[in-house]
């Protein structure tokens, strides 16, 4: 009896035995796959790998022996079955991180094909086009003549799908004022004409619907200016759209920012320059409000100011209405400091915000870096406050407290609704930059101005008299001085 309860035990003993042997081949597997992602992943800097590589190996000459070789007592390799386990699944956290972190700069790099949405368009109260697509069938659409390729595509998307025909108008106040009297019963118009025509043309919005969306793809060109970013002072132009959901949609760029990064000294300059500049169309040759350069992409709206400021503008940043809100609520708010008492206009939610200090949550945040109506200067004060909301994002972000505890936060919040022209490599360098060290940056702000006037824009071929900034140019002047001694501050001599 005695004897076979000791051969029970001696089998015990083997069967856990074998199992300790097979464990801490699979921890030894599970460390050095942690430590292979981390070097594939690329942002941590040499001595945090080297910080890394020397825990894991302390842990695996701490535990790997206990569990393999025999000679070791059952209570510590049950210590070390222990400890091992947890060690897995942080192994297991990290691997996640780093593929979390890997899929982002995926998704933010800048997609090789963006949208533009074109609308078929009927009365706002004809009955006869609801919610039924198939009414169009067959129909003839009346559209605007013109060679654009994305109005040809548009049209034969269309036709594919609902076997339409069209009709040519010169005019896209012929086709607005068509559809408004009844000669046209639908029409056909890109987003940036609908846009226009909505703010420009009196009652054009309210008397319309739109009852179909044709998605164009719109190939998107490599005008990155690659520097060393950790040794080399560049600009990001931050074009945000007046959009919300994906960024890949073509549309107007309302917020237009110049931050110019000086890694050596750690200085940010923020540069905004009003949405309603007066400015040439490079593509166009034309003259128009900066922010309708946006409709022609992102490229434009660079090119623009670049022949504004005769600087290299090195990369962009996409952003939208979405980007704010989400980014915002993933850090836990931000902190602003308001010029003025105000309450916000047309957003159908009424904001009140404080003079002096203000906690902002992500619907508050855009609303402040939206509003404009209640100020004297109007998009000149708006510029100021959208420089607020981003230095507070920035100053927040950019803590050690917040990256690590609002790391996967963040990429979740902003990893559909950002777009960045900067190549993955370049953005990792960053990283590391920051992480070596957490060295705080001094950023200031500046804003270009000029004087209210009435002009003659292209508006996407409307050419009619709006209201726009008349380009000061003193202030731009100073404001590319300043540009310029941000990015020779820290330079040997």
């Amino acid at each position: 009896m005695r004897s076979d309860r000791h051969r029970n035990k001696e089998k015990n003993n083997t069967g856990f035995k074998r199992f300790t042997r097979f464990w801490a081949i699979f921890y030894l597997l599970s460390a050095a796959v942690f430590f292979g992602v981390l070097i594939y992943a690329d942002v941590l800097t040499f001595e945090y790998l080297c910080i890394a590589g020397g825990i894991l190996l302390v842990t695996v000459l701490l535990f790997f022996p206990a569990l393999f070789f025999r000679n070791f007592k059952k209570s510590r390799k049950i210590i070390s079955l222990i400890l091992t386990t947890v060690l897995i699944a942080v192994y297991g956290v990290g691997i996640a991180y780093m593929n979390g972190t890997l899929d982002f700069f995926d998704k933010i790099t800048a997609k090789k094909v963006q949208t533009e949405p074109f609308y078929v368009l009927a009365q706002a109260d004809n009955g006869d086009y609801g919610e039924n697509e198939s009414a169009l069938q067959g129909k003839t659409i009346q559209t605007y003549m013109t060679t654009e390729r994305d109005y040809s595509e548009a049209k034969n998307l269309l036709s594919a799908d609902m076997q339409t025909e069209y009709e040519l108008s010169e005019e896209l106040e012929e086709l607005a004022a068509g559809l408004s009297d009844g000669t046209f019963e639908t029409i056909l118009v890109s987003d940036a004409h609908y846009t226009t025509m909505c703010s420009e043309i009196s009652g054009f919005k309210e008397g319309s619907k739109i009852i179909y969306t044709v998605k164009v793809p719109v190939e998107s060109r490599d005008i990155a200016k690659d520097v060393d970013v950790t040794k080399d002072s560049f600009n990001i132009y931050v074009s945000g759209l007046d959009t919300e959901g994906s960024i890949d949609v073509i549309s107007r760029s309302d917020v237009n920012m110049i931050v110019t990064v000086n890694p050596k000294a750690h200085k940010v300059l923020l540069t905004s320059i009003p949405r309603d500049y007066y400015i040439e169309l490079p593509g166009v040759g034309a003259k128009d409000k900066l922010t309708h350069t946006g409709n022609h992409g992102i490229e434009e709206t660079v090119a623009a100011a670049e022949k504004l400021t005769g600087l290299d503008i090195n990369y962009y940043v996409k952003v939208n209405y979405t980007t704010v809100t989400e980014l915002v609520n993933a850090i836990g708010g931000i902190e602003v400091t308001s010029d003025y008492t105000f309450v916000t206009h047309g957003m159908g939610v009424y904001y009140e915000f404080y003079e002096g200090v203000n906690q902002l949550d992500g619907s508050r945040a855009l609303a402040f870096a939206r509003e404009r109506k209640s100020f004297s200067d109007g998009d000149f004060q708006r510029n100021k406050n959208q420089q607020l909301v981003l230095e507070g994002i920035l100053k927040k972000a950019m803590s050690s407290t917040t990256i690590l505890t609002k790391y996967t936060d963040i990429l979740d919040a902003v990893e559909n609704c950002v777009e960045i022209n900067m190549s993955q490599k370049d953005i990792k360098k960053l990283i590391k930059m920051q992480l070596d060290g957490m060295p705080s940056w001094d950023i200031k702000k500046q804003s270009i101005i000029g004087d209210i006037g009435s002009e003659a824009c292209y508006m996407d071929g409307l050419n009619l008299y709006a209201s726009v900034v008349i380009p000061d140019e003193e202030s731009v002047i100073k404001a590319v001085d300043k540009i310029v001694a941000v990015m020779e501050a820290g330079k040997e001599e």
